[in-house]
């Protein structure tokens, strides 16, 4: 079973195991708090996807005890009651059914007519007699709760009823329900009819349409919700005021959407829901003007994602009300929102919906296809380039850590195809003296497994010596050395040498033979330590001809004599140098050793062209 990470106080035996929790009482939470109903998804998403029969009522339970506590809120997901009760008549829970529909129907959240009839069916097939009197109850508290079944749908589940050998006063019941029920033609334009008791309305938001009065539109928004108590009529109403804000004149600066949610938020008893479907109204608005590039000014486009980021509406756990966005997923309404700014060049922008999305691409309460991960990379590749172009170094570096294939452990992306992207921030990095984010950059590549540019991860290393930040420096030689940047250490019992290529810095020097030094600790350390022959041998560079020459060669010599002199405590070295004529001038020596760890370092520099 997938753990999920819970907040402090919740049982984790109830939420993350197939077992659950059998301590009565138990003194963690099993129900989740009310701010937290975006993790009440996605464990109840948890739960069902397992697809077990105690793992779904165990989801059941959470749900319907969840909502007999709190109203749905802006993270609530109408789908995780379909995903429930379909799970459930899998497996013929009934009584599960039931107590969720009930639930359901207190807070007004009401299933499809789908799910009804195909209960009815599934029911009918099984023989359950019995259960006629709760079918027929929950059935008319749908109805009375502003569920809409069309002639057809009720013809149905009257030759359900029938099936499961209702009597004639129960199939009288509902076809007196069936005789309320009139077809309604939709208007003109696509715009939904609401029910009776508001259709009033609708006329009025053309007629505000009209008129361009986005004003006395929101105020009728308002009017609505307070005396409506029914989402789905309210989503239809939404729907008409969807229709309105797309179909204007292009004659004004203001773009409408705006001033009809600032009309609704200066009203004080604006609740959760109304700002839930605002937010909605704000994606189907999005999604028209994007898709349809509607705006006079190249400013206009991002003034609705402006507006929903003022009003601190998390719209990007929302969907739209009409058209594809409707079924969007999350990553999807996040990618058009990014491609927007982007399109606008307002990168800290897209920057920002990034981590309000909490950088989510696929997770299991927001499940997306593989072209949604496809167009989020190849977003955050142009935000990564983008903000390296203008160096916001560690932008780019928090935005090229988000990339598909890092934050889900599952997923078959292979990361090692970021190296060319990773190693590009990093020279640049380097090349601008931005030690502590190059530092960084090396340190996750290193922990992701992403292949390195030894030259840039050598000049990192040089830079942070020559800054006197010693202890990152050592780090990364170490790491360097662990991955084969430089050669390894050499040696035997009697006669150790240090192999150091003539290419290296006067810093790269001395930390290999800072850890030469450490390696033959104990040897050094030892009485007969000052008889020990350790040497340090120069080798002339396999790859880099410009280091054959004879000058460069002196000039690599004369960094190691520098390497030595940088060291503190001072080292006590002994330089010789033969040529090809034997001869050998003076000693050179430095100051003598400070180092209490050891009596006496002698160190053999040998210039020899091996």
């Amino acid at each position: 079973m997938a753990q999920t990470q819970l907040p402090l106080g919740y049982c984790r035996f109830f939420f993350n195991t197939f077992r659950g929790c059998y301590r009565n009482p138990c003194l963690f939470i099993h129900v989740p708090e009310q701010h937290d109903e975006k993790l009440c998804m996605e464990l109840l998403y948890k739960l069902v996807d397992e697809n077990q029969i105690f793992l779904l009522r165990r989801g059941a339970w959470v749900f319907s005890r969840y909502y007999r506590l709190y109203q749905p809120g802006v993270h609530y997901d109408p789908e995780i009651l379909t995903k429930l009760i379909n799970a459930l008549i899998r497996w013929r829970l009934w009584q599960d059914i039931f107590e969720l529909l009930e639930t359901g129907i207190t807070v007004k959240i009401l299933p499809s007519a789908e799910i009804i009839m195909k209960l009815f069916e599934k029911m009918a097939s099984a023989g359950l007699s019995m259960a006629v009197p709760c079918l027929l109850d929950i059935f008319c508290k749908l109805v009375e709760s502003g569920m809409i079944l069309t002639p057809v749908q009720i013809n149905f589940i009257i030759t359900a009823m029938k099936q499961l050998q209702a009597s004639q006063h129960d199939i009288n019941v509902i076809l007196e329900i069936k005789s309320r029920c009139r077809p309604q033609k939709l208007p003109q334009a696509g715009v939904c009819s609401l029910a009776r008791r508001i259709a009033g309305p609708v006329s009025s938001v053309w007629h505000c349409k009209e008129k361009c009065d986005w004003i006395k539109l929101g105020t009728l928004f308002l009017n609505v919700c307070k005396g409506c108590e029914n989402l789905t009529d309210l989503k239809k109403f939404s729907i008409s005021i969807v229709e309105a804000l797309k179909d204007f004149k292009d004659d004004h600066h203001d773009v409408p959407y705006c001033v009809f949610a600032d009309t609704v938020y200066k009203d004080p008893q604006v609740n959760e829901i109304n700002q839930n479907t605002i937010g909605r109204i704000g994606i189907s608005i999005m999604y028209h003007y994007h898709q349809n590039a509607l705006w006079t000014k190249v400013t206009g486009r991002e003034q609705v994602l402006h507006k929903l980021r003022e009003l601190h509406i998390q719209f990007t756990v929302l969907k739209g009300l009409t058209g594809p966005e409707s079924k969007a997923t999350r990553c999807q309404v996040v990618n058009t929102a990014i491609e927007i700014f982007l399109k606008c060049g307002l990168i800290s922008d897209a920057i920002f919906i990034l981590k309000a999305s909490e950088w989510a691409i696929n997770t299991s309460a927001w499940p997306c296809d593989k072209m949604d991960v496809l167009a989020r990379h190849n977003l955050l590749c142009t935000i990564g380039h983008e903000a390296l172009a203008k160096s916001m170094f560690n932008q780019c570096f928090e935005v090229l850590q988000h990339l598909p294939g890092f934050q889900d452990t599952k997923s078959d992306v292979d990361v090692a195809q970021y190296s060319i992207l990773f190693n590009k921030l990093l020279g640049s990095c380097i090349e601008n003296q931005s030690l502590g984010i190059s530092s960084s950059i090396v340190d996750f590549m290193v922990s992701k497994k992403i292949p390195i540019n030894f030259y840039f991860l050598r000049n990192l290393i040089t830079a942070l010596g020559q800054s006197c930040l010693w202890l990152r420096a050592r780090g990364h030689y170490k790491c360097a050395l662990s991955l084969g940047c430089y050669p390894p250490l050499q040696g035997n019992l009697y006669h150790k040498v240090l192999h150091i290529p003539a290419y290296l810095s006067e810093i790269e020097m001395l930390l290999a033979i800072e850890l030469f030094m450490v390696s033959n600790a104990s040897s050094i350390q030892s009485p007969g330590g000052s008889n020990q022959t350790l040497q340090i041998v120069v080798k002339r560079s396999e790859v880099n001809d410009k280091m054959q020459h004879k000058d460069s060669y002196r000039a690599a010599t004369e960094l190691l004599i520098q390497a030595c002199r940088l060291s503190d405590p001072k080292l006590h070295i002994r330089h010789m140098t033969v040529n090809n004529c034997n001869e050998q001038p003076p000693k050179y020596k430095s100051s003598r050793p400070r180092m209490s760890i050891i009596k006496v370092l002698l160190l053999d520099i040998v210039c020899a062209g091996t």
